[in-house]
C-alpha cells in the first residue's frame, strides 16, 4: 500500500491495467459501459485501465470486476 496525505491509496500495476484493458475488448464494451459493470464512473475507469495509484475501494471493485467470469 502507498501512503498519501489523504489516505492509502492502493497501485494497479500495468499487468493489471492490461487485463482490465483485455477483459474491456473481450466483452466488447465502451470505457462507460467498463465503468458501469465495475460500479465507477467513466473517468475513473479511464484511471483504472491506465493503472496507477486508486482509492482502495476502487481497486477492490476493480479486481472484483476482473475476476469475474474467470
Amino acid at each position: 500500500m502507498l501512503e498519501k496525505k489523504g489516505g492509502t491509496s492502493l497501485l494497479i500495476t500495468s499487468t493489471q491495467a492490461k487485463a482490465i484493458r483485455r477483459k474491456q475488448a473481450d466483452k466488447k464494451l465502451t470505457a462507460k459501459q467498463a465503468g458501469e459493470e465495475i460500479g465507477v464512473s467513466q473517468v475513473t475507469y479511464r484511471k483504472i485501465r491506465d493503472g496507477g495509484e486508486v482509492k482502495p475501494s476502487i481497486y477492490q471493485k476493480a479486481m472484483q470486476w476482473l475476476a469475474e467470469d474467470y
